[in-house]
């Protein structure tokens, strides 16, 4: 049995240390050699310059070995078993600390995330899980999960987006996102599993008449399929049926803090799939120059916030992760010609299996209430406010409530003794000035589970707060100032 190998270097060293390990462990000839390193130096350009990385082999990869056992293990050219791990810090780490109980906390706060590379030459860049910190540009929210890894048989833990690279043969661009939305929900929620690419082909393999090895790529419909097999209750949406409305429900799911599977397609014949995770930080001036509102009576204004102008976090397996982008230029990030021009045409919401309201439905309702009562409250008449609607769970929620500095003690108290279903519709009203920063000056509570009407658990509109009897708004006159946002989503 061969003793793992470790190496501590600077980031700018590593392609020469997993060069020498492509030579020696894996005997390379120089086209495969060469392929590889690129792809493992367009990776690491990504990264910050002053990370220093822990290298060791042989490394033992549950997703990779799931596909050798199934797959590259039959084929006649021979596949290693063992890849190479990649672990990242922000500063050189004495090989001592890594013996050391009392250096644990150390290694915790230096530590970034890894990077797996696998034997399937030259496409070897594997399963990792980054911390946004470890990458250059970082001024953006993400959807989180804690991973727990180990570096050099220490337990660690990092805050990042799983992603892996496609191998073109056991897993495709659709495939692979399949597998980073399950690996996050499964490291969040104890509804969900990890799912291994074996797993997903088996659920393929019951609604497809050929072979799923080699794959060649899903359907937005089969990517639904595989998720509603794995537990949730997915919603697809189209662009041409949705037409003006369906970025601002991509952007809302979003805002969610719901990986949205996106499907994006040119007329050069390029078709993908993508996972978008999150968005960039708005600024002052993007929130002064909304545009698009409605009018409410009584010169009450209403702004979207999904109409607010911000880039988009993606995580597509032909890139590092954390790549930033428009909504409406999906692919701004690629360099070859034949991927100009893409759109998204279709995405995959994969949806806790009791939500039945939707977002369009949620955001349409609490327009509705708005039109009936906001214009009769003197405290917003000539007021301009944005409207941001996202989902969230009633258990984080509430525990926002309650630890929120800025609530009236009668209105927290009201809001916590309110009965909610698992997850629930929230839509904030804001004016510009509260928007920037990250106050909330009204919102409406409303029934995930509830179809299109009488959802309405309880708003705080005005010195007002109203709730659903009997499907009528009551109201009782109640003391309100600005309150903290709700941030927990997006991270």
């Amino acid at each position: 049995m061969p003793l793992i190998s470790n190496f501590f270097v600077p980031i700018i060293k590593v392609p020469e240390v997993v060069e020498n390990l492509l030579k020696n462990e894996y005997h390379l000839h120089h086209y495969h050699k060469s392929n590889s390193l690129k792809t493992l130096e367009n990776y690491l350009d990504h990264l910050k310059k002053d990370l220093w990385v822990l290298i060791e082999h042989p490394y033992v990869d549950k997703v990779y070995r799931d596909s050798f056992y199934h797959y590259y293990s039959s084929k006649n050219q021979v596949y290693s078993r063992d890849c190479i791990k990649l672990s990242f810090f922000t500063n050189e780490i004495d090989n001592s600390l890594f013996r050391s109980s009392e250096s644990k906390t150390i290694l915790q706060d230096s530590f970034l995330g890894f990077l797996v590379l696998r034997p399937t030459f030259p496409k070897i860049i594997g399963r990792s899980v980054l911390s946004p910190l470890s990458v250059e540009e970082n001024n953006f929210k993400i959807c989180k999960a804690e991973v727990s890894t180990t570096a050099n048989g220490v337990k660690l833990l990092v805050n990042g987006f799983p992603h892996s690279s496609q191998n073109s043969e056991t897993i495709t661009c659709a495939e692979t996102t399949i597998w980073s939305v399950m690996e996050y929900f499964g490291m969040r929620y104890p509804e969900y599993s990890p799912t291994l690419p074996s797993k997903i082909s088996k659920i393929l393999a019951a609604q497809s008449f050929e072979r799923q090895l080699p794959s060649k790529g899903l359907t937005a419909q089969q990517i639904s399929y595989a998720l509603r097999e794995l537990g949730f209750g997915v919603k697809i949406y189209s662009a041409a049926s949705y037409k003006t409305e369906f970025l601002p429900l991509l952007r809302s799911y979003i805002e969610s803090g719901i990986p949205v599977v996106a499907a994006i397609q040119n007329n050069r014949g390029i078709g993908h799939a993508q996972c978008i995770i999150g968005r960039t930080k708005f600024n002052d001036e993007s929130i002064d120059i909304l545009e698009q509102f409605e009018d409410y009576g009584n010169e009450v204004k209403i702004f979207q916030f999904e109409t607010v102008d911000l880039k988009y976090v993606f995580i597509d397996d032909n890139h590092p992760p954390y790549k930033i982008s428009p909504l409406d230029e999906p692919s701004s990030f690629y360099s070859l010609p034949n991927w100009k021009d893409c759109k998204i045409v279709n995405f995959v919401v994969p949806l806790y299996s009791k939500i039945y309201l939707d977002a369009g439905e949620a955001r349409a309702y609490a327009k509705s209430i708005l039109k009936n009562y906001i214009a009769n409250l003197q405290v917003y008449k000539n007021k301009d406010l944005v409207m941001k609607t996202f989902l969230a769970s009633s258990r984080s929620y509430k525990d926002y409530l309650a630890c929120n500095p800025h609530l009236e003690p009668l209105v927290k108290e009201i809001l916590m003794r309110s009965s909610m279903p698992k997850f629930i519709w929230i839509s904030e009203l804001s004016s510009k000035k509260s928007l920037k920063q990250e106050m909330v000056d009204g919102l409406l509570i409303i029934d995930a589970t509830q179809t299109k009407q009488h959802g309405l658990i309880a708003g705080l509109l005005g010195n007002y707060y109203f709730t659903e009897n009997l499907n009528e708004i009551v109201k009782i006159n109640i003391s309100l100032q600005p309150f903290k946002s709700y941030n927990f989503n997006l991270k």
